[in-house]
């Protein structure tokens, strides 16, 4: 840009369209002032391929902010390394280079400042202008994977709007997508999810600008039984037709490739805003306990009916804790964990707006 603090980098892509959506990861590497190599930033996100220069070559344009170059005092030779372009519903790589030669980069002021700590925006890049301090807010209240309706009971919870994309499949890319559309005419909003709504919300304030970068409050992304590495459900369509009915089919972002697939994505920044729970059936010495007679044998305990404890953590994410009793959804043999009105009073004393 014109002060010379963010520079483009253009990544060469073969065999792609223009204007295809994609997810850039590379990691920059330099050398200081006594010659030795070291690591600088890893830089990426959701870009677009597009046409560059007179000769129209394809390229995946990400940017570097040359403030890290300050905080590494690397100074000369930089380089590419681990460079993977992936799509965005299926994390399916594109293209990849192990490493790639940069040109000279000019010193700057910028890139020349001494530099004492990261801040949100050598991370994430400069938030849109029209956005900043935006006044008002809201609480979304978020579904999850091909929900006939929305869970949460709404008069338990303070300044909300409802989203609602109903009896449908998404991947975390278009449901997030979503998700930013329907808030887009909201100064801002933080966000209560369920089950796949949690990992949804999770992608879009990693790789999207939207409401969620504005709101203000202790607890941005707060959710109940998400997945988030995944469930031994996701591809098996008779049961998933039995907790949700017929006519969505499975998912691949919730199975357990696919979901490490997509986490190896997201950010220690992004995953720290996010708080989470996680929840199981009554468990008593007299019974045979579970949450749906027709999951329980595909689950490993403690698990809601869907949602396993063990693959309902978020790494690096904010857990608030684990309570039996609860399960999945209505209609299972415990009442279902959006019911909570207790938790549900906490969520909403401390969400974010």
């Amino acid at each position: 840009n014109a002060d010379g603090q963010r520079w483009r980098v253009s990544l060469p892509v073969n065999g792609l369209k223009a204007g295809q959506k994609v997810i850039g990861y590379a990691e920059v590497w330099g050398r200081n002032a006594d010659g030795t190599t070291q690591p600088v930033a890893w830089i990426g996100g959701m870009t677009q391929t597009e046409r560059e220069g007179k000769r129209g070559i394809l390229v995946a344009p990400v940017a570097l902010d040359s403030r890290w170059l300050a905080l590494q005092t690397a100074y000369s030779s930089y380089e590419l390394r681990n460079v993977r372009l992936q799509e965005p519903d299926y994390f399916v790589t594109l293209a990849e280079a192990d490493n790639i030669a940069l040109p000279a980069l000019p010193q700057t002021t910028a890139s020349r400042t001494v530099v004492r700590q990261i801040t949100e925006e050598m991370r994430t890049g400069p938030q849109p202008e029209s956005a900043i301090n935006a006044p008002g807010g809201k609480l979304m209240l978020i579904h999850g994977y091909c929900s006939g309706s929305n869970p949460w009971p709404s008069a338990q919870f303070s300044n909300n709007v409802v989203f609602n994309d109903l009896n449908q499949n998404r991947t975390h890319d278009q449901f997030a997508n979503l998700i930013k559309n329907f808030g887009a005419s909201l100064p801002s909003f933080g966000a209560v999810a369920h089950s796949q709504g949690g990992a949804a919300s999770l992608h879009l304030y990693t790789y999207y600008w939207s409401g969620l970068d504005n709101a203000t409050g202790a607890r941005l992304i707060q959710s109940v039984g998400t997945p988030y590495q995944g469930t031994a459900l996701a591809g098996n369509l008779a049961l998933l037709g039995q907790i949700f009915g017929a006519g969505c089919g499975s998912n691949t972002n919730l199975s357990y490739s696919g979901a490490a697939a997509w986490l190896a994505g997201i950010p220690s920044w992004a995953r720290a805003k996010v708080y989470f729970s996680t929840t199981s059936f009554t468990d008593v010495w007299w019974r045979y306990d579970y949450c749906s007679l027709a999951t329980d044998l595909f689950l490993s305990d403690p698990e809601d009916g869907v949602t396993e404890q063990a693959y309902g953590q978020l790494p690096g994410g904010n857990n608030r804790g684990h309570k039996t009793g609860w399960c999945h959804t209505s209609g299972m043999r415990d009442p279902a964990q959006t019911s909570d009105s207790v938790r549900n009073s906490d969520i909403n004393a401390n969400a974010a707006r």
